[in-house]
């Protein structure tokens, strides 16, 4: 076992589930309704079948630590890397969204690289509550995310739905 399975190993040891914690009245409401909707989608994929951990910590390869909102092992080979996001992407300007995508990016790639280095393929995505209201801006965040090749899930469309769009 070389240092980085160590690291990883010690990391994994101490995965837990830090948004199981109650939310303080105290909280923003738009913080207490980002991390009940985290809870719900987590909550779902836990239903799922195979090996499926919420809140995996990570090791990122610049040696910090992460935490992986929904990770799946599918195989021997294969991992699944979702993230959960609760943006408000109709209250952002054009730049920000293009900023936020960026972030949230680099962050998804940070979570695809700590696995390609453990020598596994990385099936990622992103998951939000809701549409942005304007055909635009869906049309923006979507291919940002395409373009780092992160595909976006609406939790608030079907799958017909989605197709229509295609």
């Amino acid at each position: 076992m070389n240092s980085s399975d160590v690291e990883y190993a010690l990391a994994s040891s101490r995965e837990q589930s830090s948004l199981q914690k109650s939310t303080s009245p105290s909280e923003p409401e738009r913080l207490r309704r980002g991390k009940s909707f985290h809870r719900k989608v987590q909550a779902e994929w836990k239903k799922g079948e195979g090996e499926i951990v919420v809140e995996k910590s990570i090791v990122k390869p610049s040696g910090r630590r992460g935490r992986i909102d929904v990770f799946v092992v599918v195989d021997d080979r294969l991992v699944a890397i979702a993230e959960i996001k609760d943006s408000n992407w109709d209250a952002m300007t054009e730049s920000a969204i293009r900023r936020n995508v960026k972030r949230q990016s680099r962050q998804i790639w940070d979570y695809i690289k700590s696995q390609l280095t453990r020598n596994k393929d990385v099936s990622p995505g992103v998951i939000f509550p809701q549409r942005p209201e304007y055909p635009n801006r869906l049309a923006i965040i979507e291919t940002l995310f395409e373009d780092e090749g992160i595909p976006v899930i609406w939790e608030d469309e079907s799958i017909e739905e989605r197709k229509k769009r295609s």
